[in-house]
C-alpha cells in the first residue's frame, strides 16, 4: 500500500473530524474552525462572539477594504470568507482541500445571498491555478500548520499577490526564548499527530522565510492572552477527562475494537488536551504575522 500523502492525511482528518467540529465548536452563524478572540472591554464574552470577533480583528490587521480581492487559503466551511464578504464587502475566494467543505460553504453563501461576492474551490493553497497578481490579500487562519512545506505556500502567496498586497498568517507558533528542549518537543507529538500537523515553527522561522521570499513590512502580534479562553474551552470539550496519554491509548484501543468510536476522533480530542497542556507550560503562542509584497516601484529598484 502506498504511503498516504500529507494532503490525503488532511482530507481524511477533516472528513472524520467534521462531526466533532459541528457538535462541539462550529455554529451555524460563525461556521468557524478557528479559535476566538475574547475582549471583555468590547463585550465579547461568548464562544460565538469570540469566533466572529477574531475575523474582525484580523481584517483590521490586514487593512481589508471593500475594494480588495481576498484569498482565504484553507477556508474550511467558509466562515471567514462569508464574514469578510458580508461585513467588509470585499470579493473573497475560499479554497480548501476538502470537497465537502466546498459544498457546505457554497450552500451557506446561497443562504446568505453572498454568491456574488464569494466563490469556493477545492485546491491546494501551495499549488494553485490562479494567475499571477490575482489577489490584494491572502488570509490564512490556522490552516498553514497543515502544510508540509510552508515555504512552498509563501512562494505561491508572493506570486498570487498584487504589488503592495498583504499576507496574513494567524497560527500556532513555538516559543522562541528559551528554545524548546527535545523532551518538550516530544511532548507535543499527540497534538501534532492528532491534528495532522507536520511541524510547528517559531515566529522567527516564519519571518525569516518570508523575507527570503521577498516579503517586507513584516509585523508580528501575539494574541495568546486574547485566545487563551477559547483554547481552554477546547480542552474542556469531549474527552478531556482523560488525564494521561496512556489512558487515552487504552480507551482508543477498546473503542476501536468494538467500533464504537473511531480512533481518529479519540486522537482529535487527545490533541486538544495536549495543546492546552502545552499552552499552560508556555511551549507555544498564538501569533499573527502580517507582511507585504513590495510595490511595483520598489520591486524595480
Amino acid at each position: 500500500m502506498a504511503k498516504e500523502t500529507q494532503i490525503e492525511k488532511v482530507v481524511h482528518y477533516y472528513t472524520i473530524a467534521a462531526r466533532d467540529y459541528k457538535q462541539f465548536w462550529t455554529g451555524p452563524e460563525d461556521l468557524a474552525m478557528h479559535f476566538g478572540y475574547y475582549d471583555d472591554t468590547k463585550g465579547i464574552s461568548t464562544h460565538e462572539e469570540a469566533l466572529l470577533h477574531m475575523n474582525n480583528i484580523l481584517a483590521g490587521y490586514a487593512h481589508i477594504t471593500p475594494e480588495d480581492r481576498v484569498l482565504d487559503a484553507g477556508c474550511g466551511y467558509g466562515g471567514s470568507s462569508l464574514w469578510l464578504a458580508g461585513n467588509v464587502g470585499c470579493q473573497v475566494t475560499g479554497i480548501t482541500l476538502v470537497q465537502e467543505q466546498v459544498q457546505e460553504a457554497q450552500a451557506a453563501a446561497q443562504r446568505r445571498q453572498l454568491e456574488h461576492r464569494t466563490q469556493f474551490e477545492c485546491m491546494d493553497f501551495a499549488h494553485t491555478t490562479f494567475a499571477d497578481a490575482t489577489f490584494d490579500v491572502i488570509w490564512t487562519l490556522e490552516s498553514l500548520v497543515h502544510a508540509e512545506h510552508k515555504r512552498d505556500f509563501l512562494r505561491e502567496a508572493f506570486r498570487l499577490l498584487r504589488p503592495g498586497g498583504r499576507l496574513l498568517i494567524s497560527e500556532y507558533m513555538l516559543r522562541e526564548d528559551p528554545p524548546l528542549s527535545s523532551e518538550q518537543q516530544a511532548s507535543l507529538t499527540p497534538w501534532l499527530t492528532g491534528w495532522v500537523m507536520p511541524n510547528l515553527l517559531t515566529p522567527d522561522e516564519y519571518t525569516s522565510m518570508m523575507r527570503e521570499e521577498g516579503f517586507g513590512a513584516i509585523q508580528v502580534r501575539n494574541l495568546t492572552e486574547w485566545t487563551r479562553l477559547s483554547i481552554s474551552r477546547l480542552g474542556k470539550t469531549g474527552l478531556p477527562v482523560l488525564p494521561a496519554a496512556s489512558l487515552a491509548i487504552v480507551l482508543t484501543r477498546i473503542l476501536s475494537l468494538f467500533r464504537l468510536f473511531r480512533k481518529e476522533r479519540v486522537h482529535n480530542f487527545e490533541a486538544g488536551v495536549c495543546m492546552n497542556q502545552a499552552l499552560r507550560k508556555g511551549l507555544w503562542q498564538y501569533i499573527v504575522i502580517i507582511a507585504q509584497k513590495p510595490s511595483a516601484s520598489a520591486m524595480h529598484l
